[in-house]
């Protein structure tokens, strides 16, 4: 069978969504392939905003969710697996799902799928060249 994380990520995400709430996402950024800004990671999780009026350009497959945000005024592209997911909460009822371990999610298992080669050697973003003129 195909694993329920995402099926569950996308129920709760429009409920919260259609109830009027923000949702939250607990992310643990320790999992393969995250890309999160790290200056905003406590004890190897970040929660995060991921209502449409605080992201853009989101994207969700069966793998994982991409989307852009600012932090601390600058554009961030962020990647979470699903695997990486660990709950979805609404801000402010804090009803929402832990997400259960699937085997589908362990480490090996993703690596499986998606190639040691991708998680060994991530793509690392250049810095950005621009300069000021005055």
């Amino acid at each position: 069978m195909k694993p329920l994380r995402p099926y569950l990520y996308n129920a709760y995400y429009n409920w919260i969504i259609d109830n009027d709430n923000t949702p939250y996402l607990l992310v643990n950024s320790e999992y393969p392939d995250v890309d999160v800004p790290v200056e905003f990671v406590k004890e190897g999780k970040i929660i995060l905003n991921i209502s449409s009026r605080s992201i853009g350009q989101y994207i969700a497959t069966e793998e994982y969710i991409g989307f852009s945000a600012r932090f601390q005024g600058m554009l961030r592209d962020i990647h979470i697996p699903f695997g990486a997911m660990e709950a979805i909460y609404a801000q402010e009822t804090g009803d929402g799902i832990m997400f259960q371990e699937e085997e589908y999610y362990s480490v090996e298992a993703y690596q499986a799928r998606v190639g040691t080669e991708k998680i060994q050697n991530p793509k690392v973003k250049k810095a950005s060249t621009l300069k000021l003129v005055k």
